[in-house]
């Protein structure tokens, strides 16, 4: 296959990129009451539905630069956490399944997987930032200090570092013949995902 559409991939697999995004948040102690899994659950869908839209309009995709990711100054943003969670559920899934990415050519391939990151981390940073402007922690005498702000979110960086330890690993050959999803393929999957991701460690 040499070309494909992220609108038909993610509607044919939004099912089970929702149900493996859910259960990555909840692995994540929330850090914040906004943050509580129950509450981030009904914005997956519409985040979803969002990413089909742009990624399907991504014509020239194009990254941030290094450094230029979402920052919060309270470091207690739910949006982070929702996001890079988000961001791993759609690769893992897309690279697991047989009828999503593996059957592609590798230039088409990578042009799909670079239109997904991109359209992704737009997304990603206008809603944290919009978030963030509302927010007065950033500006509250009473915010936590830099050295709390890294305690609360030990669990975050630890999920992002574990999340990219393999991205210099070589992205393996998927079967396009594999049926389901079994152990060792779900294995081998979350070490393509990860390196799709490509998020900094």
């Amino acid at each position: 296959m040499t070309s494909a559409d992220p609108r038909t991939l993610l509607d044919r697999h939004a099912a089970r990129i929702l149900a493996r995004w859910r259960e990555q948040l909840r692995a994540l102690p929330p850090s914040s009451a906004l943050a509580a899994p129950e509450l981030l659950t009904p914005l997956m869908a519409p985040a979803l539905a969002r990413l089909r839209h742009e990624a399907a309009g991504a014509a020239q995709p194009s990254l941030p630069a290094p450094g230029a990711s979402p920052e919060c100054r309270c470091g207690l943003n739910p949006l982070l956490a929702f996001y890079l969670t988000g961001e791993f559920a759609v690769f893992e899934v897309l690279w697991s399944q047989p009828d999503a990415l593996a059957p592609l050519v590798p230039d088409a391939r990578e042009e799909l997987c670079a239109r997904l990151r991109a359209a992704w981390r737009r997304i990603a940073r206008e809603e944290v930032e919009t978030f963030c402007s509302l927010c007065q922690n950033g500006r509250d005498t009473n915010a936590p200090t830099a050295a709390e702000r890294r305690a609360m979110h030990a669990h975050t960086k630890e999920y992002a570092r574990r999340a990219t330890e393999a991205v210099d690993a070589p992205v393996e050959k998927i079967s396009a013949s594999a049926r389901g999803v079994s152990v060792a393929a779900r294995g081998r999957s979350s070490a393509t995902a990860r390196r799709s991701v490509g998020i900094p460690g």
